[in-house]
């Protein structure tokens, strides 16, 4: 989740909590005012009645009263509930044909010796219509408050960490093999510029220990290569020398072969420091089918000195966009893994389609963790002469291209596949 959308829902969250509670209060306190005011107007209106009929001298049975609101005056001999009593009822509206809330003042009053309970009547209709109309008002005042709240601390949000999302901007485009320097840009905030100090010392030594590293992988492969070729080369002429014995012979062979060992894994660590500082930017649309069939030309007579048995299915002609490098060097250790492993008079079928790559060859069964396999120098036999390197590199140009790279065996077969569109 995005700062920007996290800490807007933090923020409304919390304000629509204040305001609901807030609301409520509101609410209350309107609906308060608005009781105690109808119990004023009721109380008054029963001091005024109470007043009019003492001074009334005629027979009470003859009198009628013409008052503001609901009036209902009943003779009774005694008194059955507290003397002055409120409660909320409702009445039939005859005009608007339905229930209609009342508030009523009962309580009781002597007139001429005789005892009278009456009963005072106020509408709630304005009343509770108020309050609803203030709870609406609220409601509205709440929704436009937060639209408006939220679509300004997007707009200032925006201004104020603009500095901030460019140094990350600039971060994620960064190239440490670029010798271009990253600089940013001065900041009216002082914890962003501090920000940017920090991580400018941070990345200017790591970008001084990358180049370092760089010139010593380089410089490294270069100068052993050399020596290694002059030692080589050295092993060859001993071996070639009349005088030389067998024994001399075999020791001069595997100084020949250690030679040959060591250069190739010179070569391919250098290969991996390479990969992993992304040294192959270059794409290029490589058609599978033509770099596969050009590798398979390429081992064809060690496949014919196996007498291995080649089926090719190309399903489909996909193209991808990699390196044309790392494209011949992935589908050349995929091919000269099946050619190597593979038993006399074997087979390898291979298939292509649009979005998938598989190898099958025959092979002795082995005993290690399929992952175990694309691990570098991991090695299905102690005995095989191979680095143990092919597999790991395959895997590793999978993942620096988002591939997917799967190893299985079953009955005699070895299968890698590798999808492309993971």
């Amino acid at each position: 989740m995005k700062l920007l959308t996290k800490t807007t829902l933090y923020y409304i969250t919390v304000s629509l909590f204040i305001f609901f509670i807030g609301g409520i209060g509101i609410y209350q306190l309107v609906k308060r005012l608005e009781n105690r005011k109808v119990i004023e107007e009721l109380t008054d209106q029963m001091h005024r009645f109470a007043f009019d009929l003492k001074r009334i001298k005629s027979d009470m049975q003859q009198v009628t009263l013409i008052t503001g609101g609901l009036i209902q005056l009943e003779h009774v001999h005694e008194i059955k509930q507290p003397k002055i009593q409120f409660a909320d009822t409702l009445i039939f509206d005859n005009i608007r044909n339905r229930f209609a809330p009342f508030k009523r003042l009962t309580f009781y009053i002597e007139v001429q010796g005789l005892l009278y309970k009456t009963s005072i009547y106020k509408s709630l209709i304005e009343s509770n219509y108020l309050i609803e109309q203030v709870a609406l008002i609220v409601t509205i005042i709440v929704i436009v408050f937060l639209l408006a709240v939220y679509f300004l601390y997007r707009y200032f949000f925006g201004r104020i960490w603009a500095d901030f999302f460019l140094t990350i901007h600039k971060i994620q485009h960064f190239d440490l093999a670029s010798p271009v320097k990253l600089d940013f840009p001065e900041s009216m905030i002082i914890e962003f510029n501090e920000l940017n100090q920090v991580l400018k010392k941070m990345i200017d030594r790591i970008s001084s220990d990358f180049q370092g590293l760089k010139e010593f992988s380089g410089n490294l492969t270069h100068e052993v290569q050399t020596p290694l070729a002059v030692i080589k080369s050295k092993a060859d002429l001993l071996i070639q020398d009349p005088d030389i014995n067998e024994n001399q012979i075999t020791l001069a062979g595997e100084i020949s072969r250690e030679t040959i060992r060591i250069s190739k894994l010179i070569k391919a660590l250098s290969f991996f420091t390479k990969l992993d500082h992304n040294q192959f930017p270059d794409k290029q649309t490589i058609e599978l089918d033509k770099i596969i069939r050009s590798k398979l030309e390429v081992f064809e007579d060690f496949m014919q000195a196996k007498a291995l048995k080649v089926n090719l299915k190309i399903i489909s002609h996909p193209k991808i966009s990699m390196n044309p490098e790392l494209a011949d060097i992935l589908f050349t250790n995929l091919i000269k893994n099946a050619v190597r492993h593979n038993i006399p008079s074997g087979s390898i079928d291979i298939e292509l389609e649009q979005k998938s790559f598989t190898i099958k060859n025959t092979g002795k069964n082995i005993d290690i963790d399929p992952e175990q396999l694309f691990e570098r120098f991991s090695k299905a036999s102690k005995n095989s002469e191979s680095l143990g390197i092919g597999l790991s590199i395959a895997k590793k140009i999978c993942n620096f291209y988002g591939f997917n790279i799967l190893y299985g065996q079953k009955e005699g077969y070895h299968t890698i596949s590798i999808n492309f569109n993971s």
